[in-house]
């Protein structure tokens, strides 16, 4: 579920990038070049990452899918449509808008094609019920078309629903917010560590992110592969694939997104209700509020033909389909965007005083409460000026999403794709919903003005580079057919290009910039590479 990196950043894509800049999970690649998800830590440290955000246009590139996106999306029976300012897949926009080049909104159909993203499912929420739910696309490269009953992995979303079973254990005096972890865990404790002397490890820092605990993000399995126990899992024995659960930082003294936490609470809930725990979320979360479609168990359990199928880096299908995750509380849960649009809405009615069966008064208020990094409880709670909000992104292997919900305006959406790289188009999907419905603190695109690509513009950045930090991580810029400037890194998806000078590039689907360091030679030698958390340096190696 490539954990923490993730829905930060698609949560900080609906915060930040429609309504100014971006933020989905840890890649298997150095902390240089990773995915669009990512959270802040990640985005300081990472060199190649990008932010997650005209007329509605149709049509896929030769052999990608079979049949224009707008001819195969589906509408559930039962939803009941609002009436928002446009239609949602026609209002798409880019993180960056371009000076004099008009409205530049985007059809959907067209975004995922420049993403290779074969499939996406949304639901809206507008008055804490949900008004639009449809799905687009292809359920698989070639496949069959996306619905919205079509099952998606909701990655690190999960952790929401995990933390929201958790505070009904606290609710029943099952489990303690504040209590030594070690203490209620019945067969396992954290390795002795000079860092636990004052300081101890809580659910509720696990919930938060500040328990200290490693691993970012999880690696999956292929199906059919031998699956680790929890004990393997929290040991690092084989055949698990992450290093054993430790602490790596002083409990609560900083947040640091950690997946293996959520390992940690998976452990602690199945210990203190002495119930398994797909069984134990059926009945905490799940059933209550009828999220009639959502499945943790391992192997999923029937619905074979709904599941989506995810891509790879490049868009092409990906090997077996998708990955399993036994650390099911951080990354394991199959699920719909209605289903999750339900779990918000009965969220929301929480957040408002309106609803307590769920959820306690007191629990609801723990949710809430903005902590390090500006972290509730299992939720991103978003900047503190922002209004009020609770939202999480999500990314395995494959799959992309996010949610978010504003609760004092009962409005909120949720985003999933079958796309590797599917976060960038969440954004711009988030950004068209957001704008026809009138949500709170939405902003308009940066404007960036463009000088006209010349062929010594042309000639001075094409070519192949490595990052000087981090020699192994490559990308090319390259002119396309049509004359532009495509940027890519080998095997991924990549970002069109547009000159903002005759010696600085920028992407529009992005923060991310590229500045000649040399311009009086005709072909440039190095590059400042800027994005939304920091900057790097690229050596031309070719």
């Amino acid at each position: 579920m490539f954990g923490g990196r993730c829905r930060r950043a698609l949560a900080r894509v609906a915060r930040r990038t429609f309504f100014g800049k971006p933020g989905v999970t840890k890649m298997q690649a150095s902390p240089s070049l990773q995915h669009p998800v990512a959270p802040r830590r990640q985005q300081r440290r990472n060199a190649l990452h990008m932010p997650f955000a005209k007329s509605c246009r149709v049509g896929w590139r030769a052999g990608y899918l079979a049949a224009p996106l707008a001819l195969i999306f589906t509408v559930s029976a039962n939803a009941q449509l609002a009436a928002p300012d446009f239609p949602i897949e026609a209002g798409l926009r880019r993180t960056i808008a371009i000076e004099g080049s008009g409205d530049q909104r985007f059809g959907l159909a067209e975004r995922m094609a420049h993403y290779k993203v074969p499939g996406v499912s949304f639901a809206v929420i507008e008055g804490c019920r949900i008004v639009d739910a449809r799905g687009f696309g292809r359920h698989a490269v070639g496949g069959e078309a996306v619905t919205p009953e079509t099952l998606f992995q909701a990655g690190s979303m999960s952790k929401s629903v995990t933390a929201i079973a958790a505070l009904r254990l606290v609710d029943q005096g099952k489990l303690a917010l504040d209590t030594d972890a070690d203490t209620l865990l019945k067969d396992w404790s954290f390795p002795e560590t000079p860092l636990l002397t004052t300081e101890r490890v809580t659910l509720r820092r696990l919930l938060g992110h500040t328990a200290g605990t490693n691993i970012e993000g999880m690696l999956g399995y292929m199906p059919g592969a031998a699956l680790p126990s929890m004990t393997q899992i929290l040991n690092g024995q084989a055949p698990a694939n992450t290093p054993g659960i430790i602490v790596q930082k002083v409990p609560g003294s900083a947040w640091d997104y950690s997946g293996g936490g959520y390992i940690v609470i998976q452990k602690l809930m199945e210990d203190s209700a002495s119930e398994p725990f797909p069984d134990l979320i059926d009945r905490l979360v799940l059933d209550p509020m009828g999220m009639t479609s959502s499945n943790f168990r391992h192997p999923v359990r029937g619905d074979g033909a709904r599941r989506a199928e995810g891509t790879a880096a490049d868009g092409s299908a990906l090997p077996g389909n998708w990955r399993l995750y036994p650390e099911m509380a951080a990354a394991g849960l199959w699920t719909t965007p209605s289903d999750v649009a339900r779990f918000a809405i009965r969220t929301a009615h929480a957040v408002r005083g309106e609803d307590h069966s769920i959820l306690s008064n007191e629990a609801t208020a723990q949710l809430m409460t903005r902590g390090l990094g500006n972290w509730g409880l299992g939720v991103d709670l978003g900047p503190p000026d922002s209004p009020r909000q609770f939202s999480h992104t999500g990314k395995n292997i494959g799959f992309t999403s996010m949610f978010i919900m504003y609760p004092d305006s009962c409005q909120g959406a949720v985003v999933m794709t079958n796309g590797y790289d599917g976060g960038w188009l969440i954004n711009e999907v988030i950004r068209s919903i957001a704008d026809a419905y009138h949500w709170p603190a939405r902003k308009p695109a940066p404007v960036q003005a463009a000088v006209p690509l010349t062929d010594a513009i042309a000639q001075r950045f094409v070519g192949a580079y490595r990052l000087r930090d981090f020699p192994s991580e490559r990308f090319v810029i390259s002119r396309t057919p049509g004359g532009s400037l495509y940027w890519a890194r080998a095997g991924f998806v990549g970002r069109d290009l547009f000159p903002q000078s005759d010696g600085k590039l920028f992407s529009p689907d992005s923060v991310m910039t590229l500045e000649a360091r040399d311009r009086e030679v005709v072909r440039a030698q190095t590059l400042k590479l800027s994005f939304g958390g920091g900057i790097n340096i690229a050596e031309r190696i070719d």
